[in-house]
């Protein structure tokens, strides 16, 4: 039996490792990257048969230095960050896990929205420091109860995000093509209206879409300018939906109270506005990194490239592309 060789193209931390390496099949040769670098990507990918990926840029460059490889599977929902035109015009299946971050992602989104209302980080480091602010807190600090939410996006992430913000006694608006089912809208109380009404309605904007042409740079400078005075974008989904510096002058302004952001347009991120902002909080694309999660995200991504190699059919909605069973 042939053994597959797996490249790992992103540098995990050896607990992550090694319960990556108990779940492959036993005949499978597991080659992991040890440093974010490009050359350590070319050097696991240059024999691989499959790679098993999560934020690392699996691009031209890289996919033309492996000559061996049939299968990418993306450890998470989105697949921006892989050239998948390059996978189709050189028949390499492709696939993602539908929903499967969505409770880590959805528990991140509410921490960032009561981070941001309650200025925990500003308070925070005044505590260190000495500095005893609970006045300030009072004349400053907004609570959620009461607040409309926006939620643009309404997938597994954002439905998520409505089951837990329901108990906190908020309204709920959002935006997507897809209307959610009557039995949620009636349990939730949430209320579907176009992007340019959430937007002027809500207290607080939730992003929960996934990057492509039609949503890159979604959260425009215009847009920006049309968010409620002292509202508050939270971030969780990509970086290229929002326009950064367009949000930084809004929050140096006073034109929003404050953002929570996970997501850049460059990462890992070194020169943006936000990150001298005391009312931006920042977390480094961490949202959907537990290590409670990581257990059924390796399964099923194993899962998929056994039965990749396997032939045999992958779930529907994990399904990227599949040169397998195309027509000839």
């Amino acid at each position: 039996m042939k053994s597959i060789v797996v490249a790992i193209i992103d540098c995990f931390s050896p607990s992550i490792l090694e319960k990556l390496g108990t779940k492959f099949p036993s005949h499978w040769t597991i080659s992991a990257v040890t440093e974010n670098t490009v050359e350590a990507r070319l050097s696991v990918l240059k024999k691989a048969d499959i790679t098993l990926m999560m934020a690392a840029k699996l691009d031209r460059y890289l996919l033309d230095s492996a000559p061996n490889l049939i299968y990418v599977q993306k450890m998470g929902a989105g697949v921006d960050n892989i050239d998948v035109d390059y996978c189709k015009e050189n028949n390499i299946g492709v696939a993602r896990l539908d929903a499967g971050n969505h409770i880590p992602v959805a528990e991140h989104t509410v921490m960032m929205i009561l981070a941001a209302t309650r200025r925990l980080v500003d308070f925070d480091h005044q505590t260190r420091m000495g500095i005893w602010g609970k006045e300030i807190a009072r004349g400053t600090n907004k609570q959620v109860h009461g607040k409309t939410i926006g939620i643009i996006g309404l997938g597994a992430i954002g439905r998520r995000v409505a089951h837990l913000l329901h108990h906190f006694g908020a309204e709920l608006i959002y935006c997507d093509p897809v209307p959610a089912p009557h039995e949620m809208t009636d349990h939730l109380g949430l209320r579907q209206v176009s992007l340019e009404e959430l937007i002027s309605l809500a207290d607080i904007i939730t992003l929960h879409l996934p990057l492509n042409t039609e949503t890159s740079g979604l959260i425009s400078a215009i847009r920006i300018k049309s968010m409620k005075p002292g509202s508050i974008l939270i971030n969780c989904a990509r970086g290229g939906l929002v326009d950064e510096n367009a949000l930084a002058m809004a929050l140096e302004n006073g034109h929003l109270f404050a953002a929570a952001v996970d997501t850049f347009s460059i990462e890992p991120v070194i020169d943006s506005p936000l990150l001298n902002l005391e009312t931006a909080i920042l977390s480094p694309h961490c949202a959907g990194a537990t290590f409670d999660n990581f257990d059924s995200i390796a399964e099923r991504s194993i899962m998929n490239a056994v039965a990749f190699i396997n032939n045999e059919p992958l779930p529907e909605k994990d399904l990227v592309y599949d040169p397998r069973f195309l027509s000839p």
